[in-house]
């Protein structure tokens, strides 16, 4: 539900800032403040935009997802791993 909504959500932003032109790239409050309520419908398109890129990354990222349908729903074979049976502390960065 969680990819089909971020792509989803990407589509429609995409589309409406495309129909609008450029209104559509207009973005109305660039201050850096943490807003009162979450409040999707009465902002511009550009901010629908922008805000849409985010949902492909929030709960998980949308390729991990897909590794995950892939791997546990269809039974396909997971990507080979040569630190599979290493420790996270010892990998090399």
């Amino acid at each position: 539900m969680k990819l089909a909504f971020a792509r989803l959500n990407q589509e429609i932003s995409g589309l409406e800032v495309e129909l609008r032109g450029e209104e559509g790239l207009l973005y109305d409050d660039w201050t850096m403040r943490r807003p009162e309520l979450v409040d999707f419908t009465g902002r511009d398109a550009g901010y629908r935009y922008l805000r849409s890129k985010g949902n492909s990354i929030e709960g998980g990222t949308s390729e991990v997802l897909l590794n995950i349908v892939a791997e546990r729903v269809l039974g396909l074979p997971s990507e080979p791993r040569s630190d599979k049976d290493i420790a996270w502390k010892d990998l090399a960065r």
